[in-house]
């Protein structure tokens, strides 16, 4: 089940967009339609959404000002601009936008767009089986933020747990490097969705932990990024 807030002020448009959105997508959805802004902040910090459609232009809290305020709670959700105000366009990305879309163009443009928002949720949730001492388990590759090795010990980092597992770097590397995986060191092997910037010598993640990233590896890691990130629709 996707959850979808849509927000605009203007009544029409918003029963419009909402009618289009829940057509057009070929998944279980659930849509939420909100007027204003301020409401679809606070409810947004009692549920969440996988997907915001924001018209840019609304009186009071505008579309800029909810993304920008959501950001600072929730990196993951996915917004989309809905506007005919293109100058927007770079102003937005600041907030991690997935799309933008012209109100004037919407129908003809929401084809894609659903297309890409499907085929992110399809990726995020693949499993990935791991064996370890005494049995299998299973992760979501959104789950997944880095394997690291130690000496022979190979763990697998999904922040709040982590899992000692059989195997090598080198079969994880193979198994995972289409999957968004770049290996940034001879010790780790990150999900590209969780990097937040490339510094000299590491790697820093969307919760603040840095990882060493190898000098031999700086120029092969930034290119990757570049490529899963317009390849991938993060």
């Amino acid at each position: 089940m996707v959850r979808i807030a849509v927000c605009d002020d203007e009544k029409v448009d918003l029963e419009y967009l909402a009618e289009k959105i829940e057509h057009g997508c070929s998944c279980d959805c659930e849509i939420v339609k909100y007027e204003d802004g301020e409401n679809l902040l606070a409810d947004s910090r009692k549920q969440v959404f996988d997907v915001l459609f924001l018209d840019i232009d609304m009186p009071g809290m505008d579309g800029m000002h909810v993304a920008e305020t959501i950001r600072e709670e929730n990196q993951y959700v996915k917004i989309v601009f809905v506007t005919n105000k293109e100058e927007c366009v770079f102003q937005g990305y600041r907030y991690g936008a997935f799309r933008f879309m012209r109100k004037s163009c919407f129908e003809q443009e929401l084809p894609e767009t659903m297309a890409s928002l499907e085929k992110f949720f399809d990726s995020v949730n693949e499993l990935i089986i791991f064996k370890k001492p005494g049995g299998e388990f299973s992760k979501k590759i959104s789950e997944i933020r880095y394997i690291e090795v130690q000496g022979h010990n190979v763990t697998v980092n999904c922040g709040d747990t982590t899992e000692q597992v059989m195997g090598t770097m080198r079969e994880y590397e193979k198994k995972l490097s289409a999957k968004g995986f770049i290996r940034i060191h001879k010790g780790f092997l990150v999900n590209f969705r969780n990097i937040y910037s490339i510094e000299q010598k590491d790697i820093v993640l969307d919760d603040g932990k840095r990882l060493p990233l190898s000098r031999n590896r700086i120029n092969e890691t930034k290119t990757k990024l570049q490529v899963f990130t317009r390849s991938m629709d993060i």
